[in-house]
Order: structure tokens, then sequence, then C-alpha cells
């Protein structure tokens, strides 16, 4: 289009000025050989004037055009009306693509804007949410949310729902995650942990002392619920008589109250299975990787930023980049995903990490732990927490990183389960009219909707008791099944300790050396304890092949030394499941220095977040237990004594003590 200007009005080429007509005039006509008449002079320069501006009107229509054609997404952005979005951490998710490519971003990192720092995921979330934690961190966080005397609370006043903001998630316990899965053949004694990101973190903001958060909301506390265990059976379903089973012993963990239930097919709240029917040992690796970059990505900025959040978003950053070593003679290398990253996680913890423990509650749900049979985990991670004032608990609850949750599963089992009713619906309205009173006497639940309180239950229905109340909450549980909601990178797997006495919880450890086990397999339990078992029995019960030692029942000696001499003499012992993924004969293999034969389809292992199981034990799948002794005979005489010495490296992960230790 220009050339084309140019060639119709300067022909020769001749240079010209557009701001001097006349000049223009007499170059366009003497170039063509014309003669102006000297009496028309105004005329001919109202014409060309005319017919200059309606050309470059004409070739400006061309381009126009030309360009709509060929770049019509172009020209369609420069017409819009409608500004196009635009993220401040696009770099930074670009970043964590690249850097954070074995997952180093935690599962419960939480997600703050933050001026000028990759270290933050602020995607998702309004524009007016941006703008208010902007302002906090832009005032050097020292907004705070408003303070109300407990003297302005009316008496009266019911709790409000909880607040349906997406939580921002915590980093302290992101201890592992580095390398992808492999299988324990391609396990290296030296294992390093990856080379950490030379990246320089962008400098935090600063805190003053006094950012805290409110001492109490304005809504009074609602009366907890009454513990009448009142029979809820208006619209319970009654299962088939086969699918209910109560333990017959009249033994049970709690003096005085009814046998333990294991298992009763209630209605679960918003259960939804997974796609796929098995998840394998690798596949749970692998999503638990992309659990941790998508959470960290879509996980939203709590209510009001604390001084304590900034502390765990410098632990994050200090987590990620730990520096190497794997030289530790106290951690073995293979044992952990990441050696490098928990060690620095574990002496961050040790070092900032503090919890708040709720008071409220009433006994016996509440504050009470239970430290012997096979829930015994909750309880004496309860007792030991509640007993500790120094280390790890704060009265000041604008201190804390985490809040600790402290009701008994089981008890909550022994106190309201109406028996033979088939229904936990009054379990589940508890733990909600709990969660409703702290809520309102408090502002910490709402300002994450949860996200920085944690529980930790050993029941079998623990699962579906706190799967729809406790959506956002990091949950500790020992029925860690993918198919009962179990969410990785946020929940994490309890181990299933059978505690016999309870003043000596270590009492009868160890076992034989790899060469004092003349016995391949052993296995001893209730027959009919799920749809496993008969199977596993149907097929190397009985003594059908001398190298496996599988039985139903154990007749009950003093001591119970027939099974525990088994499992201290047997090479691999079996770990099948019951009506339930978890068995405490996980805790017990490693226990007795056993290599743990899991077969429990979907079941999450003990620390999985931290833990490299495939180092030291086996998963066979439900379906291949005809095989089960190919299995186990396919592994090498070096490769079994090498998973028993891990074994027992790994054993002081899985010790409860008296007294603590590290």
């Amino acid at each position: 289009g220009l050339l084309f200007v140019w060639s119709e009005y300067c022909i020769d080429k001749t240079p010209i000025n557009l701001q001097s007509s006349e000049l223009h005039f007499d170059l366009l006509f003497n170039n063509r050989g014309l003669k102006m008449r000297p009496e028309l002079p105004w005329l001919w320069k109202v014409v060309e004037s005319r017919r200059l501006l309606w050309l470059l009107g004409l070739t400006f229509a061309l381009i126009v055009t030309f360009q709509y054609i060929e770049l019509p997404n172009t020209i369609s952005s420069l017409f819009s009306s409608s500004k196009i979005p635009f993220s401040r951490n696009s770099y930074s998710l670009t970043r964590d693509s690249q850097h954070n490519n074995s997952n180093l971003a935690p599962a419960m990192a939480p997600s703050f804007p933050q001026k000028n720092t990759s270290l933050v995921d602020d995607s998702g979330g309004g524009d007016d949410e941006e703008v208010e934690v902007d302002k906090i961190f832009d005032s050097k966080v020292n907004a705070t949310a408003p303070a109300v005397s407990p003297s302005q609370v009316k008496e009266n006043a019911t709790a409000p729902a909880a607040s349906s903001e997406p939580p921002a998630a915590l980093p302290l316990v992101n201890e592992n995650a580095t390398a992808p899965a492999v299988s324990p053949s391609q396990v290296k004694e030296n294992a390093t942990a990856p080379a950490a990101s030379s990246e320089p973190p962008a400098a935090l903001p600063l805190v003053k002392e006094n950012a805290t958060a409110p001492v109490a909301s304005a809504e009074p506390p609602a009366a907890l619920p009454s513990l009448n265990p009142s029979p809820v059976k208006d619209n319970a379903t009654t299962p088939a008589t086969s699918q209910v089973q109560v333990k017959n012993s009249t033994k049970t963990d709690v003096p005085g109250v009814s046998p333990v239930v294991r298992f009763v097919p209630d209605v679960k709240e918003n259960s939804k299975m997974p796609d796929s029917g098995v998840m394998s040992i690798s596949e749970m690796s692998k999503q638990l990787r992309r659990n941790r970059i998508s959470h960290n990505r879509l996980a939203k900025k709590p209510k009001w930023v604390t001084k304590p959040d900034l502390e765990l978003l410098q632990a994050k950053y200090e987590i990620e980049n730990a520096p190497i070593d794997d030289k530790d003679p106290l951690l073995y290398a293979p044992l952990y995903r990441n050696v490098s990253i928990f060690k620095r996680s574990y002496e961050l913890m040790e070092k900032m990490l503090k919890v708040y423990v709720y008071k409220e509650g009433d006994r016996p749900i509440m504050h009470s732990p239970i430290l012997k049979g096979i829930y015994a985990s909750e309880g004496w991670f309860m007792k030991l927490i509640e007993s500790n004032n120094n280390k790890f608990v704060t009265k000041d609850a604008s201190k804390a990183h985490l809040f600790y949750l402290p009701f008994s599963s089981r008890m909550l089992e022994v106190t309201l389960y109406v028996q033979d009713s088939h229904s936990h619906r009054n379990l589940v309205q508890y733990l909600k009219d709990y969660i409703d009173f702290i809520s309102v006497k408090y502002p910490f639940w709402n300002r994450t909707s949860g996200a920085d309180h944690f529980l930790a239950a050993c029941h079998d229905w623990a699962p579906s008791e706190t799967r729809k109340h406790f959506t956002k909450s990091i949950r500790a549980l020992c029925n860690s099944d993918v198919k009962e909601g179990f969410v990785f990178g946020k929940d994490t797997s309890l181990p299933e300790t059978f505690v016999r006495d309870p003043k000596k919880p270590l009492s009868n450890i160890g076992g034989k050396s790899a060469s004092q086990r003349p016995t391949l397999a052993f296995f001893a339990g209730k027959p009919d304890h799920g749809y496993l078992r008969p199977i596993l029995l149907s097929y190397w019960g009985n003594n059908k092949d001398p190298d496996m030692k599988i039985f139903g029942k154990l007749p009950r000696t003093k001591g119970n030394k027939n099974y525990l001499q088994f499992m201290k003499t047997s090479k691999y012992c079996i770990c099948a499941k019951g009506f339930e993924v978890n068995s405490p004969r996980v805790v017990e293999a490693i226990f007795y220095d056993c290599v743990p034969v899991i077969i429990s389809d979907n079941f999450v292992p003990p620390f999985f977040e931290v833990l490299n199981w495939e180092s030291f034990a086996l998963f066979v799948a439900e379906k291949d237990i005809p095989n089960l002794k190919k299995i186990l005979m396919s592994v090498s005489e070096r490769r079994y004594r090498q998973m028993q010495m891990r074994v027992k490296r790994v054993q002081k992960h899985f010790l409860w003590h008296v007294r603590p230790e590290k």
C-alpha cells in the first residue's frame, strides 16, 4: 500500500515535504508534463488534497483487511474490549514444572502471594482475594484480623457453617519426594539425593513479632453434642448377614466396653470409587508426585496471613533445597525417597514446629488415649503430644503451624455406636458438631477451612467418618485405603501397631538372623475375616506346602509364644488384609525382623511419603496369590538378606516409646 502511494505521487522519487502543499502540486504537475493554470491554484490544491486523503484511507483499509485475513487472532485481540487475564506467577509455574520434576513441592505447602518470588504459587482464587493478601504483604504483615474479646460473645448464638474457602496447605512433612519410583532391584546401596537447586530464594517479607491471628470470633460457641448414643436407625440399611462380622472374643482393649466391631457396611458420604480397580505401589508414587504439584497450583490462600505461614514458606524453600547428605550414620539412604530432604525436614521440625492442641471436648471421646490393642497408635500419639508441653506444643494458638483435633476414633465407636444398627451416622454427626463448636469459638478453622488442622485415627471407620467434614484437613489414618478417599500429598498413613503391654511396648522386639529362619513364609489369622483369607488358605493352608506355614487362627498359648516364634523364625511374614486394607501384621513383621509381604490391593503403607517401601518389603497383588511361593522363591538369597537388613534399620520409625526418642 505504501509503495502504491509513493509511486503515484513521487514518480521521480523526488523528496517531498507533505506539509508544503504548494511544492507538492508543482512537482506533481511538472513531472507529468502539465502546466497548472495560475488562475485556479486553490482548486487544484483542494482536488489533490481530497485525492490524497482518499488514497490514504483506501490504503489503510487494504492493510487492515490483509492483516485481518492473515492474522485473525491478532486483530481480534486489538479490537477486543475485554482484558486478557495475566497470572503474576506464570514464571513460577514454569519454573516449578522444570525444577520440581521430582515433586519437591511438599504435600502441605501454603500458597500465598509474595512479591518478586517464585516460591509462592498464587494461582486460583479471585482478584479480590489477591489484592487483599497483597495489601497484607505490602504492609509487611502488620495487618491482623480484628480481635474480639470474649465478653463480646453472645450466649445463645448457633454455630455457623464451616468456611468454603479452599485450604492453604502446610509444608513441614515434605521429607521425601524426589526421585521417581524404582523397583527394589534398581535401588543402590549408596543412592544419593538429587542435586539441590542453585536458585537463590527471594526475600521473604519482613515479619513483625506482633503479627498475630485474632483472639476470638464474634460468634459464641455452641454446646458440644450429647454423648447419649441414641439409635439412629431411621435411614440405616441392613446388610447381608455374611457381611457383618463382630469379634467373638469377650476380651477387649477397653475394660467394661463392647467388643471391637471391625466392619459396618454403612452409607459412606461422597464415596466414589477410583477409575481403575487396583493401584499398584509404583502408581501410588506417581500419584503422590502429581498431587503435590497440582495441589500447590490449585490451593488457595487463607483468609489472612500469619507469621507461622511465612515461617512455613521459608521452611518449604529450605526443605526443597536441602544440601545433599547421604552419609549420616543414623539414616540409611536407600530406606528413604530422599534422605537429604527427610533429614532437613526433621531438623526444621525440631527447631520450629509448634502445634496447638484444642482443650475443648469431653471424655471419653476426647482426650482419652487407648494404649493397648490394634488401635494403640492413635492413643500413643495423643498421650505423648498432650503431655509434651515444651517440645512441640504451644498454648499460644497464634504461634501454631498445626492444630491437633484430639479425639479417639475407637472411643467414638465404643461410646456412640448402637449395636446392630449398622449405621455410624450419629458418629459422623458428633464430629461435625465438634468442628462447628471450635469454628465458632476460635477463628483458626475458618481461616483455612481446616487445612492446617490434623487428626490421628486408627479405627476402621475413620476414613468414612472424616471424609466429608474434614475434606481439607490432614488425616493420619491407619486404614489408608485408596478406595476410601485417601488423598496422596495431603493425608498420611499411620502404622497400625498392636501393643500388647502398654507398660512395655517394646517387649519381645527382634528376631532371628537371616541364616536362622528355616520357614519360607508364615501367616495366621481368622479365616472368616474378609474375602481374601479364605483364598489364601485354600491355596496354601493345611500344610499343603511344608515351606509355607499358612494357618487360620492359632490356638492361644501363654504369652502368644507360638505366634511370635513363627514371626521370629520366618523369612517372610504374610500381611494379608482382613475386612479392611490395613493389618497390624505389617508393623509386627518389622517388629520381629521379618520381611513383610503385603497382600492388600490399594493399601497405602505407613509413612509412604517418606519411606521407599519397595526397598525392604514385597507387594503381591491379590490376584497373584496362586503364584505366591513362586514370587518368594524368585527373590535371590542376596536380595533377601539385603531386605532383612533394611527391615532392622527401618524398625526405629515404627516403635512407640514410653518416653519419646529422636
